[in-house]
């Protein structure tokens, strides 16, 4: 009998560690979930694995998506890192641009956030690199004994090499990493061209040393996850994944720890792709909301938006990643009373350990599934997914003193988890306006499209607070981050510092640079296994007007032989962007990109009843706008495809539970996901 073809998706959150399997010859999804393990992550891993009770062997494939280099850095435990730079550039980290990227501009206790290399851990090396790439002092020769001894003495574990002007011409960091490497073997070394290779030293500098900063951390990590795998009987390749929506090899995360920061809610937005493929939708906007945090992220034409330009806490991070908007509201936020009387929600979490009030784990603050839970939106005569049991009783104590004694929202419990709700409903649709509104798109054009251990319960919520018409659901919410791990293209990208006005480049110019580009993502694929035709690339251009400070992405079409489509695209996009189009004025390239995907086996999933009967479980009274409502609990996993109710209603299912408020009808896809409408004439929002 041949062995089973099982393909593992893993997504480790702050709360709960979700795994998915699928099985290849039936189609089907197997779900597991289990607490996370702060410290341990691994073993939450590994906990996951075994509740899936496979046969570990049977794995042909398996990507993980991870908060590893997140965590290290919020909690400042990464390594102790060295800079190497050009003589005269060694505070460029600390000036940055001289503005706040943290922090209200009137907040009078403001301190700014201390450089990841501390002052005496930079140093200057003679090396200048001009604009153009030429090479007017090099390093070759220099002895870098006494810095590795100034390095040794300071307890430094990883090195940073960032120069004036190596995006253009790296020679000289190599070199320079080269001579490193010889005198600290055991010393991780970063060259910032290697991991951005474009203009603007802040930005470039202060990535580098983030992924300096995080390398041992990551590695240390990547080590003992696949060491635990290999013993526990795992022998396929173990993928890791990106922020910028595709899967990486463990030895290339381990090397480029700065492209793995939004590894775990990358995912889910992957598994929304597919989602909304299955429901034939084109446009919504992703609303992953866990134990922790709330992720949004907006899809137009089933395409992600791409930021280049990003921020992680308080440093600048210039590297490709899905343009997705964070907010500390998740199931575990804990609600607490301001100075001032009134209630807030997050964003501190009770996390895995203890977790909320009603987890029955020593958790002693109320949060919002403590909240949801008080208002008949949780069960407690019936497990959640892990054989977790809710404690009523103790999310009413959680409730009493002393949110009861000091919030202007009154003693009653049950009218505090009302509010609290409300509060956290409102903070997560401002969430949704962040990547909509403030990007120029209207949100009811659009899908909202729910996820995540407590997304389907706050969904419809949030949508009716944005006068949104139309929610998703997908089957196994809890786990469609694990399902994005699943899916994952491998994916490298490219940027080449090129160009000038348009009137002064040629079209023949810029397709051979791109050809260069190319062949090098065809090197770098075919290392990783991608057949040759499993290979596709996408190239684009940065262009700006002339005299502008900042770029707009537009896509190069390869059969173009003259720079009008391009020059139209252009205007288009920044009409679309800014509201107008100058067509008067001059254009100009300033970089050229280049996505290069290996494309993985695309699985087929077959949505059905897992069983027969009754969907109505039970009925129970459940709070919406004012007061209990006698309200059916059914059981997803007993609807089928083409069945329809309306709300108010609550439907459960292994790893996630969704409220269907009232003036909301729910039609089952044939793709297994709920189609939630708000019913005509409902006045909600």
């Amino acid at each position: 009998m041949a062995a089973r073809q099982l393909l593992i998706g893993i997504d480790v959150g702050g709360t709960f560690t979700d795994v998915l399997c699928y099985e290849a010859e039936s189609r089907t999804l197997l779900p597991a979930k289990v607490p996370s393990i702060p410290g341990g992550q691994w073993r939450g891993v590994l906990d996951a694995l075994d509740a899936l009770g496979i046969d570990k062997g049977d794995i042909t494939a398996f990507v993980h998506g991870t908060t590893i280099a997140t965590n290290a850095l919020l909690e400042r435990k990464g390594a102790k890192t060295g800079l190497v730079t050009t003589e005269g550039f060694r505070d460029v980290i600390e000036i940055g641009r001289t503005r706040r990227l943290v922090g209200g501009l009137f907040d009078i206790k403001f301190q700014r956030a201390q450089p990841i290399a501390e002052r005496d851990a930079r140093v200057e090396v003679p090396e200048r690199t001009l604009a153009d790439g030429s090479v007017e002092r090099d390093v070759a020769g220099h002895d870098f004994t006494d810095i590795v001894a100034r390095f040794r003495a300071l307890g430094v574990e990883s090195v940073a090499i960032c120069f004036l002007n190596a995006y253009v011409n790296d020679a000289t960091e190599r070199a320079a990493a080269a001579a490193l490497a010889q005198l600290m073997p055991e010393t991780p070394i970063t060259t910032s061209a290697a991991i951005v290779r474009e203009r603007g030293e802040y930005e470039r500098f202060s990535t580098a040393t983030l992924n300096a900063y995080l390398t041992p951390v990551m590695r240390g990590y990547l080590d003992t996850l696949a060491g635990e795998l290999a013993q526990s009987g795992v022998a396929a390749p173990v993928n890791i994944m990106g922020s910028n929506g595709g899967a990486m090899t463990l030895e290339r995360a381990a090397g480029f720890v700065a492209g793995t920061f939004l590894s775990g809610p990358v995912g889910g937005v992957n598994g929304a792709l597919r989602i909304a493929e299955l429901a034939g939708i084109e446009d919504c906007i992703t609303f992953d909301m866990g134990g922790t945090s709330t992720d949004v992220a907006l899809v137009a034409g089933r395409q992600p938006r791409i930021s280049h330009t990003n921020q992680v806490d308080a440093y600048p991070l210039q590297v490709p990643q899905l343009d997705i908007h964070t907010i500390g509201a998740g199931g575990g936020s804990i609600l607490w009373v301001q100075s001032d009387g009134t209630l807030e929600v997050g964003p501190r979490s009770a996390g895995a350990l203890p977790g909320p009030a009603c987890y029955g784990r020593g958790g002693t603050d109320a949060t919002i599934s403590d909240a949801n839970l008080l208002l008949g939106r949780l069960p407690t005569n019936r497990a959640l997914s892990g054989g977790l049991m809710l404690d009523h009783p103790a999310a009413e104590r959680a409730f009493q003193a002393p949110l009861a004694a000091l919030s202007d929202a009154g003693a009653d419990p049950v009218h505090l988890a009302d509010g609290a709700i409300r509060i956290a409903v409102a903070k997560m649709a401002g969430a949704v306006r962040e990547v909509s509104v403030h990007r120029g798109f209207d949100p009811r054009d659009f899908t909202l499209l729910g996820f995540g251990g407590a997304g389907p319960m706050h969904v419809m919520l949030v949508a009716d607070e944005l006068a949104m018409a139309r929610a998703i659901v997908p089957r196994y919410p809890g786990h469609l981050s694990a399902l994005g791990q699943l899916l994952a293209d491998h994916r490298h990208d490219f940027v080449r510092a090129w160009g000038g006005r348009l009137g002064d480049l040629a079209v023949a110019d810029l397709a051979a640079h791109l050809a260069e580009m190319r062949a090098e993502g065809e090197v770098l694929l075919a290392a990783e296994g991608i057949a040759a035709d499993a290979m596709r690339h996408q190239a684009s251009v940065d262009m700006r007007y002339a005299g502008q400070s900042f770029t707009l992405a537009v896509p190069w079409d390869e059969a173009d032989t003259e720079w009008g489509p391009l020059r139209a695209a252009f205007d288009a996009r920044h009409g679309e962007t800014f509201g107008y189009a100058d067509g008067g004025s001059e254009v100009e390239i300033v970089n050229l990109r280049l996505i290069s995907l290996g494309l993985v086996e695309r699985i087929e999933l077959a949505f059905r009843a897992e069983a027969a009967g009754d969907p109505v479980r039970e009925r129970r009274p459940v709070w919406f706008d004012d007061g209990f409502v006698d309200c059916p609990v059914l059981d997803r996993d007993r609807l089928t495809a083409g069945a329809a109710f309306d709300g108010p209603a609550i439907v459960e299912e292994a790893g996630g539970t969704t409220v269907v408020p009232p003036g909301w009808r729910v039609t089952v896809h044939a793709s297994g996901a709920l189609d939630c409408r708000r019913m005509p004439g409902d006045d909600t929002c």
